[in-house]
């Protein structure tokens, strides 16, 4: 019954490979919790002026396609 060592030793990997991972994410919540212990939010401000970037040039995409579009239409009624 060599496949049955096989089987045990593959479980026993398995649950050497999750401790290790759940380790690790113990370990990243622990500094990330600290960080924002420590007043760190550096990360978080480049987020929001990203964001208010991205929202503005939205916006004046928007207001170019209003503008196309209401030429096409002054452009249709000159030519009927």
């Amino acid at each position: 019954m060599p496949w049955l060592h096989l089987l045990f030793d593959a479980w026993e990997d398995y649950q050497r490979r999750r401790q290790s991972e759940t380790l690790e994410a113990h370990a990243h919540e622990a500094s990330v919790h600290e960080a924002l212990a420590e007043g760190d939010h550096g990360d978080l401000s480049d987020d929001d002026e990203d964001d208010e970037k991205r929202r503005k040039k939205k916006k004046d995409k928007k207001k170019k396609d209003k503008k196309r579009k209401k030429h096409r239409k002054n452009k249709d009624k000159h030519r009927e």
